[in-house]
């Protein structure tokens, strides 16, 4: 979490407070040491903190020595006198650990999904298990000249992804995130679930620092499962979002990772301001920007009826939550609620992609 989120400072800024070039701050970013610390969703513009001053200097400092890149990233996990002695060491590690995150991705890319129904079977000695029923839709919208946003469904898993960096890093990084996170979630546990999108990080992350034209790119994702302890796992990162309609009522059940969303939980600005606030497309998370993420994670019971709405911000920042909940519950079948709310969007403006999936827990 940032601690000075109303205090950030654009690339060129920091630049001229810390005395690094933005090329030499872009090279850092690259490898991890000094990773901005919020993203404009729209137009992929870096800002850091003024809590970052520090390091970018230390981090100079230390490559003006002569240190490697890695050698400094490892300092700085852990600065000491004796780290300087573990260094060797820890460069192995590094190494190692690269190594078995890109070959668990290229293993989940390659992964074929078995039917689920039989699996389900299998799990659970015959007893019948929930299932989702679901229905998508993704838009261009009525301005951008692109479309980022990506999904995925099946009768266990949704998922949504809105890529950021521009064409075409948004796209890819948004197509990488649901077919990893697709692929390596079989329903087993919210710990498989937060281990795919781990891993769809990893392999965005390296695929960016590997192409430079790819540099900047990155994703939100939100994901809702069916796991086998009969529980719904929600997973979030960035500001798409995931809603549950039950009993006649939508609730929210992520919290968006956005500059004015902190600011809003802080009681430092309202919710009206938040709509209109420079930094509302600032996400203080997403996949693809560092070569780890914090995740937010959780889950909740499945109850028969339940219907889920996984969105990218093209829904909920046109279309008020009260919209999307007399939409729901007038609305029987899945397919037509995902394509009703997002025309809903597009009546509203359209200023952004749309990805909607709709999802019903069904016996």
């Amino acid at each position: 979490m940032l601690r000075y989120v109303d205090e950030l400072m654009p690339i060129g800024e920091f630049s001229e407070r810390s005395g690094l070039s933005a090329k030499r701050l872009r090279t850092y970013a690259a490898g991890g040491l000094l990773v901005p610390a919020a993203v404009d969703s729209a137009s992929g513009y870096r800002y850091y903190s003024p809590g970052q001053l520090l390091d970018a200097r230390l981090i100079d400092t230390l490559r003006a020595a002569g240190m490697p890149l890695a050698e400094v990233a490892g300092f700085l996990r852990k600065p000491s006198g004796e780290q300087l002695d573990l260094w060797a060491r820890q460069l192995r590690i590094d190494a190692t650990q690269r190594h078995e995150a890109l070959e668990r991705a290229r293993r989940l890319l390659a992964i074929e999904v078995p039917p689920l129904g039989g699996t389900d079977d299998q799990r659970s000695g015959g007893a019948a298990m929930s299932r989702l029923s679901t229905a998508s839709r993704v838009d261009i919208g009525r301005v951008r000249d692109s479309n980022e946003d990506a999904v995925m469904s099946n009768d266990r898993l949704a998922v949504v992804a809105d890529g950021i960096g521009g064409h075409p890093g948004g796209e890819l990084a948004s197509a990488m995130a649901v077919a990893l996170v697709g692929a390596g979630f079989t329903g087993r546990s919210l710990d498989e679930l937060q281990a795919s999108a781990r891993a769809a990080n990893r392999a965005i992350w390296d695929e960016a620092v590997r192409r430079s034209e790819l540099e900047g790119m990155g994703t939100t994702i939100c994901a809702a499962g069916l796991i086998d302890d009969g529980r719904v796992a929600i997973l979030n990162v960035g500001d798409s979002r995931a809603y549950v309609f039950r009993d006649g009522s939508l609730r929210q059940l992520t919290d968006d990772d956005t500059v004015t969303a902190e600011l809003v939980r802080r009681g430092d600005l309202s919710d009206e301001q938040a709509v209109h606030h420079p930094h509302r497309n600032v996400l203080t998370r997403a996949l693809g920007i560092g070569p780890a993420v914090e995740l937010e994670a959780t889950s909740y019971p499945a109850t028969e009826g339940d219907r889920l709405v996984i969105c990218s911000d093209g829904l909920h920042r046109d279309v008020a939550d009260e919209d999307i909940a007399s939409l729901i519950a007038t609305t029987d079948d899945v397919q037509a609620a995902a394509d009703e709310l997002v025309e809903l969007a597009l009546s509203s403006g359209g200023r952004d992609n749309v990805a909607v999936v709709v999802a019903e827990v069904c016996a």
